[in-house]
């Protein structure tokens, strides 16, 4: 038996239940069960396992890898699988308690970084889910302060794992020594402890990635997503837009004078969301399109 052939038939079984890359998942599914490189696998992918093996552990490899290919087959997210994604470069630590990171997303990162050149920039990250935003923003802007909130435990906890792994030098028993923290918040319900546990009342700038599917779309979504991904993710109510409307109403309070608010949107939704915001009165300064040519990133100053 050699790995080739185990992987061979992975990809048959993806392939006829129309996963969309099944060369691929099937590869990755198999290289994260042996923690194995790709490099490593091309020079023993057709070596005799029973050369390397015992016969109990090549069965529990067998049985292992065609398990995990039966749960994709079913349409389960590789990423939930292998509980891994990129991010900015980043590897970050998912499960099902959180949003599977987009790329798309990427570019609310990067335009933050691009606007904001003062690494002393305070930074909340509302809606944080897996932490992908507010971490990639310690990480890779090496900002001062980032702060994440979420009204979802599980998914902060999974935020601080990431921020573990991934924050240099962040000390997490150590308040006084963290560059991010994490803040369980119904939206803006709990803020008042900011003050009271980091002594920050106002921010520099505001993200957010919120729910903005509309109730009735989420049945029309991709099966990996609208049957796998948490709801409390996705979900922005009858018109997408509850949690943008919220937002435009609370963050007045909390962004200093000249702050900045980045939030991603739907591709159809620019002009609702600027509307909310600007009926507000906050000054929409720009909208900034994804690589396939869709809104994506809105931002607004007050």
């Amino acid at each position: 038996m050699k790995l080739r052939t185990i992987l061979d038939e992975g990809k048959k079984l993806l392939s006829k239940n129309k996963i969309e890359d099944p060369d691929f998942d099937a590869t990755e599914i198999l290289l994260n069960l042996l923690d194995m490189d790709m490099a490593r696998f091309l020079f023993e992918c057709d070596d005799e396992m029973e050369d390397k093996y015992d016969k109990r552990t090549i069965s529990n490899i067998i049985s292992e890898f065609d398990n995990l290919i039966s749960i994709r087959a079913e349409h389960f997210p590789l990423q939930y699988i292998t509980c891994e994604t990129y991010f900015c470069g980043l590897k970050f630590y998912i499960d099902r308690n959180v949003l599977i990171p987009r790329q798309d997303t990427e570019i609310l990162v990067e335009k933050v970084i691009a606007d904001n050149q003062d690494k002393n920039k305070s930074i909340l990250d509302m809606c944080t889910g897996s932490g992908c935003i507010a971490v990639s923003l310690a990480t890779i802007g090496n900002y001062k302060t980032v702060v994440g909130t979420d009204i979802s435990n599980d998914a902060l906890d999974i935020a601080a794992k990431n921020a573990d792994e991934l924050v240099p030098n962040n000390v997490l028993d150590d308040e006084m020594n963290q560059q991010i923290y994490f803040l369980q918040s119904d939206m803006f319900d709990n803020f008042h402890k900011l003050k009271e546990k980091l002594g920050i009342e106002t921010f520099d700038i505001i993200t957010a990635n919120p729910p903005y599917i509309k109730s009735g779309d989420i049945k029309s979504l991709q099966k990996e997503v609208k049957d796998y991904e948490p709801v409390i993710a996705l979900d922005g109510d009858k018109d997408g837009l509850k949690y943008y409307k919220l937002i435009a109403k609370g963050a007045k309070e909390y962004l200093n004078a000249d702050g900045k608010l980045y939030l991603e949107i739907g591709f159809d939704q620019a002009n609702d969301v600027k509307k909310i915001f600007e009926k507000l009165g906050y000054t929409h300064i720009e909208t900034i399109k994804d690589l396939g040519g869709n809104d994506r990133v809105i931002i607004f100053t007050i």
